[in-house]
């Protein structure tokens, strides 16, 4: 695999966006816009195939002049599904009640500079109520975040309706019996252990699960099965969850975390609206300062290049 935000995965990103908008995007598009209603967003939820599943439709784009792209992200509110019965199941769960419930888990292994730094930012800014685990730049945490931490927090009552954050790393085995996992302190969380510990059995998870980690949304087991660590916290409750279809830069993804989680939050929005305006910013649309982003982080922001998709597209929002 090229190496995390290499030109050589830059240049295939490149490649493959711009085949996208030509392959689906514009006629997928052009069907749904409203002529004469450029303030009106179509909200499309796309549920692809086998190797499609592989390809980021959202940030597909087409030229608009030289040295200008203009994205999918910026004509639509794009998730992804699954399948059309998970997206249903999702669907017909009760809307989450706001709440300040969280479990943020930050750098558990230790090897993440720049995601425990992301962590401990989300847990003070946004859940100050919320528990951290895992290791922060200073101050004491809650656990060492252990699967047992998470899994226990998944089966309580502090899960329902919550916020469950994850900062660490990701891995995806092939054919394996146990084939993606959350890499924690003392061992690893695998999907297949996911799938049964919502408390509510299916129905009262947490409002969002952000796996801010590589690969989240990629399966081990084959192009056209569904099994990933993001569709896994579906089944056992979740209404959103937001992946990653690729190893991820970490410094570039501490600043889209930290964004998606201020329009959740400060600004009310839906876990989908959340993180396209969290994207729309690293492409700089209406890029400008957000109040309460730590120097060192809006230091990070502004050496985000807008076209760099390895840096923001790989994020992906899948449920309601």
């Amino acid at each position: 695999a090229p190496p995390v935000g290499g030109p050589e995965l830059r240049r295939q990103l490149d490649r493959l966006c711009g085949w996208a908008w030509y392959a689906a995007m514009r006629p997928l598009l052009d069907a749904f816009s409203a002529p004469g209603r450029p303030d009106r967003i179509p909200r499309l939820v796309l549920v692809p195939m086998g190797r499609l599943g592989l390809v980021p439709w959202h940030a597909a784009y087409r030229v608009t002049g030289p040295g200008r792209r203009r994205y999918a992200v910026q004509d639509a509110d794009l998730s992804y599904a699954a399948s059309a019965r998970l997206l249903c199941e999702v669907a017909d769960r009760p809307a989450a009640a706001r709440t300040s419930g969280a479990l943020v888990v930050g750098d558990p292994t230790g090897d993440l500079v720049y995601a425990g730094q992301e962590a401990d930012a989300v847990q003070r800014l946004f859940y100050p109520d919320g528990r951290f685990v895992g290791r922060r730049g200073s101050g004491a945490a809650d656990g060492a975040g252990t699967p047992a931490e998470v899994l226990d927090w998944l089966r309580g009552d502090d899960s329902r309706d919550g916020v469950l954050h994850l900062a660490c790393h990701a891995s995806v085995t092939d054919n394996a019996r146990r084939s993606a996992g959350l890499s924690l302190y003392g061992g690893t969380l695998f999907a297949e252990e996911l799938t049964g510990a919502s408390a509510g059995a299916g129905t009262d998870g947490p409002a969002l699960v952000l796996l801010a980690a590589c690969r989240s949304h990629v399966s081990g087991h084959g192009d056209n099965e569904a099994f990933t660590l993001a569709t896994a916290f579906l089944v056992a409750g979740a209404r959103s969850v937001v992946g990653s279809l690729w190893p991820v830069p970490d410094e570039a993804t501490s600043v889209l975390m930290l964004l998606t989680h201020h329009f959740l939050r400060r600004e009310q929005e839906p876990p989908a609206r959340a993180l396209r305006r969290a994207q729309l910013w690293m492409l700089g649309a209406g890029r400008g300062p957000v109040a309460g982003l730590p120097d060192e982080l809006a230091a990070r922001a502004a050496r985000v290049d807008p076209d760099d998709l390895s840096a923001w597209a790989g994020f992906t929002h899948l449920g309601r």
